[in-house]
This record gives structure tokens, C-alpha cells and sequence, in this order.
């Protein structure tokens, strides 16, 4: 995701989760940017979080459980969908 993808994500998630203003965005864009490094390399590819609306939204949530020092909590109740993201974005076509 580029820059202005990532504020735009940052002001939705503040809006949606109704964030304290007094929190710098700062911590969302790293909080953005972590979550999108590890979704995509579970996912195996780059995904494009402006198309695909299942993968921003489990963003959203990465960075909500982020937020509150929550990963490992989010990581096994969202264990489901990175599967889901897994199955939808490999395409290994090397049938042996």
C-alpha cells in the first residue's frame, strides 16, 4: 500500500473504532504496515487491500488487536481467515 492508502486506512479505522484523537497516527500507520507484511506473506502475494474487502477488513482488525497488545489473542481467533487468504492466493500450479 502506498502512503496515501495507508492514511486513508489509518482515518477509517479511527472512525470505525471511534479512536481517542490523542493517539498519534503514527502508531496506526506502523500498525498498517506490520499488518500488511504479515498478511501478505501468509497470503504468499501481495494482495490489494482496496479490492479485496475480506483482506482490508481483517486488516482493520489486525490493527485493532495491535493496538491493544492483543496479537497473539487475534492471531487464533483469525486463524480461520489467513487459511481462507492462503487458499484464495495460492496459486501453485507445479503438480508434481
Amino acid at each position: 500500500m502506498n502512503e496515501e492508502q495507508i492514511n486513508r486506512l489509518v482515518s477509517e479505522i479511527r472512525k470505525e473504532q471511534q479512536v481517542s484523537p490523542s493517539l498519534p497516527d503514527t502508531n496506526f500507520v506502523s500498525y498498517v504496515k506490520q499488518g500488511e507484511f504479515d498478511i501478505n506473506e501468509i497470503a504468499g502475494c501481495k494482495i490489494n487491500y482496496e479490492k479485496d474487502l475480506k483482506a482490508r477488513e481483517l486488516l482493520k482488525n489486525y490493527v485493532l488487536y495491535a493496538n491493544h497488545k492483543r496479537l497473539a489473542e487475534f492471531k487464533e481467533l483469525y486463524l480461520a481467515e489467513y487459511v481462507t487468504l492462503q487458499l484464495r492466493y495460492n496459486r501453485d500450479t507445479n503438480v508434481s
